[in-house]
């Protein structure tokens, strides 16, 4: 699967790229306005599945990751270099447009899993990173990447009963969004 418009159509759940259980389909744009290609919104089903495949990682993993982000973002790959370990699974609810605080909550979500449902219009940034994720071979199940956060998946997301890592951060959208939660 070379293609992002593919990526984008696809989750990454249990280490794999694989095709949503839902069928609920949203364009993506990319910056300079034009359509790049399709996500599917997470449903029900879509979360349990990333749910049950909810595995920890170790240090290495994380090392890892950050060595594939350096060349993408090296202030995001320092950070998950730095992050400490969470002891549950979580929810990431930061945002990539503040590398430093993502990278952060993106190594220590390692520690347990995380589950990302970023904004809409994320979605390219955020298939980059689980490409990176994915060719640091984190083990499956440490990263989960399901699209999107929208009125839809905001009650899904609630419904996982996961503890959110982020929120904190404040002033971003979708920590904002998920303090609602």
């Amino acid at each position: 699967m070379d293609d992002l418009s593919e990526r984008l159509f696809a989750h990454y759940v249990g280490g794999r790229w694989r095709v949503p259980l839902s069928t609920q389909q949203m364009p993506v744009t990319g910056q300079d306005g034009r359509q790049i290609g399709q996500i599917v919104i997470a449903g029900a089903r879509d979360f349990a599945r990333a749910q049950a495949m909810m595995r920890g990682a170790d240090g290495q993993a994380r090392d890892r990751l950050a060595l594939a982000l350096k060349n993408i973002c090296p202030v995001m790959a320092e950070a998950v270099a730095l992050a400490r370990p969470a002891e549950i699974p979580v929810l990431l609810a930061a945002e990539p447009d503040d590398p430093a605080a993502f990278g952060a909550v993106l190594g220590a979500s390692l520690g347990a899993g995380g589950l990302w449902c970023p904004r809409p219009e994320v979605a390219p940034l955020a298939t980059l990173i689980a490409v990176a994720v994915d060719a640091a071979e984190v083990p499956p199940g440490a990263f989960a990447l399901l699209n999107a956060f929208t009125v839809q998946t905001s009650p899904l997301l609630r419904a996982t009963g996961l503890a959110t890592l982020g929120a904190a951060r404040g002033g971003t959208p979708l920590g904002a969004a998920y303090m609602q939660l």
